[in-house]
């Protein structure tokens, strides 16, 4: 559980199986086992953790690092069994038009590593619009291993733009969907591409951020749409949103460094009251 260290697939199809078998609460209890294991061997993770609040200023005990693991492992649990039962789940939103409204006219979506971030398609699934989301090859594969176990329920307006076939081919895509004024989902808080990292101020230290997402908006004048889904109790979730607007009257360098540092102050903000749902398991200040 670091930047390349995720829960085992044997892992997560077992629980799947499991679920299957005894239902969603004989997974929950048997991730205490599981989160057990990583609590008490998975060193590297305590460390990065450790960093982490320390940065937050929040004090760090065994209590808040199990919390911290067993919201990762509610988190992975629900991203698969969320394909098969996308109904089991709730999102909460009193803002649920608006946001669909954005969606509908072509937006950025930025997500990030944090709460139920995988889960989050199952919000959109009624949404008539078309949402590509951009995934690199790991990520593939992780999902890749499990569509012979699950039975799953298709998003029939999900897409996947898949970087794995280059760069190129992905961003001809990602122009063509926004041109057709369909929404492209992306992640803010970690580059896929080094070249993409940008350094902005995070809890008193540079700490780098994707700046591709802010490129991207800035050429083809779409807003990005902040998307955090926050894990509030079993099988339930809540969706916020901020719309982080570019000033296009600025040069591109000053414009994307203007609203990165706004988007770093919402992902702040959010972290202080939800600190146990980020998932970055390394030092992300490390140069």
């Amino acid at each position: 559980m670091s930047q390349k260290q995720r829960v085992g697939g044997i892992i997560v199809k077992t629980l799947y199986k499991l679920y299957k078998l005894f239902g969603y609460k004989f997974v929950y209890y048997s991730l205490y086992f599981v989160v057990s294991y990583y609590f008490l061997f998975a060193r590297n993770v305590r460390e990065s953790l450790k960093i982490y609040y320390k940065h937050l200023n929040i004090p760090f005990s065994n209590k808040v690092y199990f919390q911290h693991l067993l919201h990762y492992a509610i988190a992975t649990s629900d991203r698969f069994i969320s394909k098969s039962d996308p109904e089991l789940y709730q999102f909460e939103n009193k803002e649920r038009e608006t946001l669909l409204k954005e969606i509908k006219s072509g937006s950025i979506l930025l997500a990030n590593h944090f709460g139920g971030w995988a889960t989050s398609t199952n919000y959109f699934r009624d949404n008539e619009t078309n949402i590509h989301v951009v995934m690199s090859e790991a990520m593939l594969n992780s999902a890749k291993e499990f569509e012979d176990i699950i039975d799953r329920k298709h998003t029939k307006n999900i897409n996947i733009i898949d970087l794995s076939k280059g760069l190129i081919h992905a961003y001809i895509t990602i122009a063509n969907a926004l041109l057709d004024n369909e929404s492209v989902a992306l992640m803010g808080d970690r580059a896929i591409d080094s070249k993409h990292n940008y350094p902005v101020e995070f809890f008193g230290e540079k700490a780098n951020f994707n700046k591709n997402p802010f490129v991207i908006a800035y050429k083809t004048k779409k807003p990005i749409i902040l998307i955090f889904v926050i894990y509030k109790e079993l099988l339930k979730y809540e969706v916020k949103f901020h719309k982080i607007e570019l000033d296009y009257n600025l040069p591109v360098e000053e414009a994307i460094n203007q609203s990165m540092k706004q988007y770093v102050k919402y992902l702040s903000n959010t972290l202080i009251q939800y600190p146990t749902q980020w998932f970055n398991f390394y030092n992300f200040w490390k140069k």
